[in-house]
């Protein structure tokens, strides 16, 4: 009998792993842009109704932990665009604090990966929704991580100097 291969699974952990604290191709890591990042800036807005770098690291976690849940056990989790905690206001997130709000990503870092190596790559083609399998979801999650990462970086070098 043969052993299940973790072959791409094993790769999707490394790439999570290269773009949290490696080093990746394109430039500096997750960590690397949050560890320049301190408590003033992270709650700059760079025009009204914009996302401030603490609300796109949030959001970045709260879409991950679609996948966590899932993971877990948790088959009834969805995520929502329309949840309100998709987008946590300002004042809620300052209310935790950004060394918290690091500390949540860092957490959905370790239970991703973690979670990740246990399974092998049957889990890649089971349906997580009607219209995606949980490798879409995998990836959709790598390419969310990258997206909002570029626009903190950005958002970083606009402030600076604040």
């Amino acid at each position: 009998m043969s052993t299940p291969s973790k072959k791409k699974i094993n790769e999707l952990v490394g790439q999570f792993n290269t773009i949290y604290a490696g080093t990746p191709w394109y430039g500096d890591s997750i960590t690397d842009i949050l560890d320049q990042v301190n408590e003033k800036i992270a709650f700059l807005q760079p025009v009204k109704n914009a996302h401030s770098i603490a609300q796109l690291v949030w959001h970045m976690n709260y879409w991950r932990q679609a996948l966590i849940k899932r993971l877990k056990g948790d088959s009834s989790y969805k995520g929502s665009m329309k949840s309100e905690a998709n987008w946590s206001t300002p004042e809620k997130l300052k209310s935790l604090g950004w060394d918290k709000i690091k500390t949540l990503l860092d957490e959905s870092q370790h239970d991703l990966t973690t979670l990740l190596s246990k399974q092998n790559d049957s889990l890649l083609t089971k349906p997580y929704t009607e219209k995606a399998s949980y490798e879409d979801l995998i990836v959709g999650i790598l390419q969310h991580d990258l997206y909002h990462t570029g626009q903190i970086a950005y958002l970083k070098s606009i402030f600076a100097h604040k």
